[in-house]
């Protein structure tokens, strides 16, 4: 008796076969696994940033006008963050400050929440895209773990700093003259620029960015 040995070829594609060609291979922009994260939090902490930098004042939290509406420009507009008083609620939309309340929500400050919040995603999400790209090409993920230095200082800026502190007020707004002023008052209450740790972690940063540019080329005068 003759056993015929073969391999054994998979003639339907299952569900998992075709997403993964319709993110990785079946289009000219490369969407990727990752895409499913970043994408919609980019999008979501974009929309959220807009809406408040054009619509939403900052009257209840701050007792300052912030949008393009109350007569604020590109440089003073911003989304602000909530009141010292509510200080480290989630403010989510159905939680029991806002209560479903859209304008409430917006008033309480609860778009900066909501932008914060997606914005870490999104850069995650980034990370992640930097290192399909990577596999995709079969080259090393420098470009990946150099930009996991700006979403360290994200993390720490807008969550670890804040948790110290007595609430989300002291974080920064998102806006350019809020994020200057946030960087003032840093400077000003902590020093942070004579910091032996965050001198290290500017030459990480500095380091991983050469290395992410030139590859194998620099490593060996940064080890």
């Amino acid at each position: 008796m003759t056993i015929a040995l073969g391999k054994f070829t998979k003639d339907e594609k299952d569900l998992f076969d075709i997403m993964d060609d319709w993110l990785l291979r079946d289009r000219f922009i490369f969407v990727g696994w990752s895409g499913l994260l970043l994408f919609p939090c980019a999008n979501s902490a974009l929309g959220g940033w807009f809406t408040g930098t054009t619509f939403v004042t900052s009257w209840y939290t701050h007792g300052l006008a912030s949008s393009y509406l109350e007569g604020c420009n590109f440089l003073t507009a911003a989304v602000s963050t909530p009141a010292k008083s509510l200080a480290h609620f989630l403010l989510l939309l159905w939680g029991p400050e806002a209560q479903g309340d859209f304008t409430r929500w917006c008033q309480l400050g609860g778009l900066w929440a909501f932008v914060a919040l997606h914005s870490a995603f999104a850069l995650i999400g980034f990370m992640l895209r930097q290192f399909e790209l990577a596999r995709s090409v079969q080259l090393r993920p420098y470009n990946a773990i150099t930009f996991s230095g700006p979403i360290a200082v994200f993390v720490f800026v807008f969550l670890i700093y804040l948790l110290g502190q007595s609430g989300w007020f002291f974080a920064p707004s998102f806006g350019v003259a809020a994020i200057f002023r946030f960087i003032l008052f840093f400077q000003g209450f902590h020093y942070w620029t004579l910091n032996p740790f965050h001198m290290m972690g500017d030459a990480g940063v500095l380091a991983g960015s050469v290395i992410a540019i030139h590859g194998a080329l620099c490593r060996k005068y940064f080890i």
